[in-house]
Order: structure tokens, then C-alpha cells, then sequence
């Protein structure tokens, strides 16, 4: 008995097991016909890491220990102070859910590395990179399965409460309810197939050799996530593609030795060429993809050939936008997102009243609760003081995360941060396109923060006692007294 309540005492105050659970759940929530009890799950997820969170940063104070916390309780502080002075109706408790979610974000996901401070518990965060990335293989391949099967089967647009499945709008959308959705995921699960494919990631945290059988299903894997998205249409996310590709190859050019300026500029423009080069052969790739998956679904007097959809008529499957604007509706939303700045630009409106105050300065023209620009969704909720403490603490953690990165430090090429900080990167440009960074407990959001913390991680690895914690905006090297770990300085 006491044995059993000590496993369950274990648990409860597990941060591993709450990141996992809660990203993997977020997954289901995004899947038709088991998004309503994964979202009840969810809540209590939720609810659990708010518990771990009072009980391993607020009673033992333990804030202090995680880098650049000064930005982050700032921000959270003008947050709550927005939802104070702003007059609320039925937003209110989406805001302060979306402030809920913050300590969550940024102590539990982000702030991994004040539990990170020595060798054996880096290994353990390691172990759960592992874990996660291969949930994440086989859950995106059942899913991905499903999902084809799904479209062939059915082969028509199924109206669900959260949206449609199989196909809307001749995009694939399959068991989630959601395109952009479905290929963002398809994404992060290739991603995981990149960390997996490292090998000495892979042999130390697995015990097992990465063998050439190994290597194969990681690379269908791959394969199959990305025939997905291309079916999709999702523009935003061949966009991170893209850049996850040239951002990874140009640190395999220059991190991590010695460059010579000759070497530098040969490099420069043929890595200028690999851009062009990506983005065409991926476009290119795309368009044969769904050319092909066309043509096994064209024949006229199949049924399956044609979907249903309340605004249109019965219409054939091409998987191409039906809006042809390249921005989707970017443009305009970015606009109105202006005209809600304009009114309220101080302390902004907060996530719950969005469309309140949208119509109100749009001539009830607001379509979405969201502006799908993670950058402009924070300057509308929390005005121009929590962006300037957002993106304070964004550009601090940046150039020092560049700044370990690119050190002439030849252990960091076989490691798994390039691939961390690639994804930061890539999802950084991603976030001007879709409604990320903060305002969403989402698997898009929580699995960016949870990547920002494994790279934290990667961070004090190879810092070592070089820096000392920082509550604000200093990057300097500072040296510690002997003896000190990272994790315990001011």
C-alpha cells in the first residue's frame, strides 16, 4: 500500500509525464468522433500541471531558477492586468484560461532547464525526447493510415461539430477536423523522425543500434507525413518545411568549426541555390502528389469522386485551395488586427474578447477569433507593453541560443540541438502565418514550447558554469563561483 501510494505521489509531481500526456491529448483533440472526451481529458490534464506548477515553482520559489524569468512573470503580470481593466462579457474565461496556460508554457515546457542542471537529469530529459518523438512515429502513422483509408472509403466532406472530415474544400483533411491542423502535426511527427534518425541520440537513449530496418520504417514514416501534408494544401506549413530545411543545412555548413571567409561566400551561395532548389523541388513534389491522388479518384461514375459541402454544390476532388489568394484572407485579418491596436494599444483586449472588440472596430466584419499571426495576435491581446516583454525575452534567448549553437564546438554537430533550434527557427517564421506562440492551448503552441525547453536543456549542456541565470536581458558571460550549477544563480 504505501509502496503503491508512493508510485502515485511519484506521478503526480512528474513533469515528464504531464509534458507527454498532455502534447500526445492535444493530438486526440484534434481527431473526429474522440475530440470530446480527449478535450474532457484534457482538462484534467490541464489542471495537473497547474498543480505541478504551484507546487515546483511557487512553494519553493523556485521561478528564480529559470532564465530570463523577469520577462516571462512580466508578461503574465500585464496579462492579468489587461483582464482587470478591460470590460468583459463571455470572453472572460477564455482569457483567463489563456493566462492559466502561461506558467505552463513557460515554466513546465520552457523552463525544463532549472531541472535539467546535472548530467544524470539531462539523460532523463533525453529519455523523454525519445519517448515522445516515438509516440509520436507510430501515432501519426495510424492516424495518417486512417486517414487515407478514410478518403477513399468515404471520399466526401463529413460535417462535424468542430468542422469537416475526409476532404473540405478540396483539401485532405482525413480523421482530423481541420487541414492546417492535420498538416501541422505531419509535420512535427517528421520532425520527430529527424531526431530519431540521429544516431547517436538513438543508440544512447534507446539502448539499441539504429539498424538499416530501423532506418527504413523512420524514413517511410517521413515519407507518408509528407505526402499528407502535400494533400492538405497547406501553404503555411510548406513554408516551415522549408525553412526547417535551409535553416538545418545551413548550420551544417557553418556551426560548429572554423570558417574561412573564402569558404564562407562559396558556401553562402550555394546554400542561396539549395533554397531555390528546396523550394521548387518541394512545390514541384506537391504537385505531382496531388495530381496523382487526383487521377486514382477521377473516374466520374464513381461517388467516391465527388464530396458534399452546405455552401457548394457536388464538385470533384483536385486538392487545391478554393480560395486561390495566396495570403487566405492574411492580408486582411493582419488589417484588422491594426484597427483593434489603434483603439486599445497600451494593454490590448485580451484572447476572449477578440471578436468582441474586431466587429466593434470592423464593421462586424471579424471573421475568426484569431488573426493567424502569432506576433500581431500578442500585440492585440497584450497591447504594446507585453509585446515589447515578448519579444524582450524572444531576441535574449535568441542570440544566445545562436550564440551556442554556432560555437566552434565539433560535440554539438552529432547532437540533437541543431534540430531543436532548426524547428525554433523554422516555427518562428511559421507564427507570422498562424495563430500560434501563446494564445492557444493547442498542440501547435504547447509543442513549440515543449521543443523551446529541450533545446534550453541543450543550452546549459554546453554552457556548462559559464552563465549565470538571467532575469532580464544580459547575454555576457559571467563566471560562476566554483561549485555553483547554472540552475542556482541570480
Amino acid at each position: 500500500m504505501e509502496q503503491s501510494k508512493g508510485r502515485l505521489a511519484s506521478l503526480r509531481d512528474s513533469t515528464s509525464a504531464f509534458r507527454i500526456a498532455f502534447v500526445i491529448d492535444l493530438i486526440l483533440c484534434q481527431i473526429g468522433y474522440i475530440s470530446v472526451p480527449a478535450i474532457v481529458c484534457a482538462v484534467f490534464i490541464f489542471f495537473w500541471g497547474i498543480g505541478i506548477f504551484v507546487r515546483k515553482y511557487v512553494y519553493t520559489f523556485n521561478i528564480k531558477q529559470v532564465n530570463y524569468y523577469g520577462w516571462l512573470l512580466a508578461f503574465i503580470g500585464t496579462n492579468i492586468l489587461t483582464i482587470i481593466i478591460q470590460e468583459y462579457d463571455r470572453g472572460l474565461w477564455e482569457s483567463v484560461g489563456m493566462v492559466l496556460n502561461m506558467p505552463i508554457i513557460f515554466f513546465l515546457y520552457y523552463g525544463l532547464h532549472s531541472e535539467a542542471t546535472t548530467e544524470e537529469s539531462r539523460k532523463h530529459v533525453y529519455k523523454e525526447i525519445y519517448v515522445l518523438c516515438t509516440i509520436m512515429l507510430w501515432l501519426s502513422n495510424v492516424l495518417n493510415v486512417l486517414s487515407l483509408i478514410s478518403l477513399y472509403s468515404v471520399g466526401r466532406s463529413v460535417s462535424y461539430y468542430f468542422g469537416y472530415l475526409v476532404v473540405y474544400e478540396n483539401r485532405f483533411t482525413g480523421v482530423y477536423f481541420n487541414p492546417n491542423l492535420m498538416a501541422f502535426t505531419s509535420f512535427c511527427a517528421m520532425f520527430c523522425c529527424h531526431i530519431l534518425w540521429q544516431g547517436d541520440f538513438f543508440e544512447k537513449t534507446s539502448g539499441k543500434p539504429l539498424t538499416k530496418r530501423r532506418r527504413t520504417l523512420i524514413f517511410l514514416s517521413a515519407g507518408l507525413n509528407l505526402a499528407v501534408i502535400f494533400l492538405t494544401d497547406s501553404n503555411a506549413t510548406m513554408l516551415i518545411i522549408v525553412c526547417y530545411i535551409v535553416i538545418y543545412v545551413c548550420y551544417r555548413l557553418f556551426g560548429g568549426k572554423d570558417i574561412k571567409l573564402g569558404s564562407a561566400v562559396k558556401k553562402g551561395f550555394g546554400l542561396a541555390a539549395l533554397l531555390v532548389a528546396v523550394a521548387i523541388g518541394v512545390f514541384g513534389v506537391r504537385y505531382f502528389v496531388q495530381t496523382g491522388a487526383t487521377q486514382t479518384m477521377s473516374a466520374p461514375e464513381e461517388s467516391v469522386n465527388v464530396f458534399e459541402d452546405e455552401d457548394d454544390e457536388l464538385n470533384r476532388i483536385t486538392f487545391e485551395h478554393e480560395n486561390k489568394n495566396l495570403d487566405s484572407g492574411r492580408i486582411k485579418l493582419f488589417h484588422q488586427g491594426i484597427n483593434v491596436i489603434k483603439h486599445h494599444p497600451i494593454f490590448g483586449v485580451g484572447k476572449g474578447e477578440i471578436t468582441k472588440y474586431g466587429n466593434r472596430y470592423n464593421d462586424n466584419k471579424m471573421k475568426y477569433s484569431d488573426f493567424h499571426n502569432g506576433y500581431l495576435t500578442v500585440f492585440v491581446c497584450s497591447g504594446l507593453v507585453g509585446f515589447v516583454l515578448f519579444m524582450g525575452f524572444a531576441i535574449c534567448l535568441g542570440k544566445r541560443m545562436a550564440g551556442d549553437l554556432f560555437a566552434v564546438k565539433p560535440t554539438i554537430r552529432s547532437d540533437i540541438f541543431p534540430c531543436l533550434a532548426s524547428f525554433i527557427a523554422a516555427y518562428c517564421v511559421y507564427a507570422f502565418f498562424e495563430r500560434t506562440m501563446v494564445y492557444d492551448v493547442t498542440f501547435m503552441v504547447e509543442f513549440f514550447w515543449l521543443v523551446l525547453g529541450y533545446a534550453s536543456v541543450c543550452m546549459v549542456r554546453y554552457e556548462g558554469g559559464e552563465y549565470a541565470v538571467c532575469r532580464f536581458s544580459t547575454i555576457e558571460n559571467k563566471k560562476l563561483p566554483e561549485g555553483q550549477s547554472p540552475g542556482a544563480a541570480e
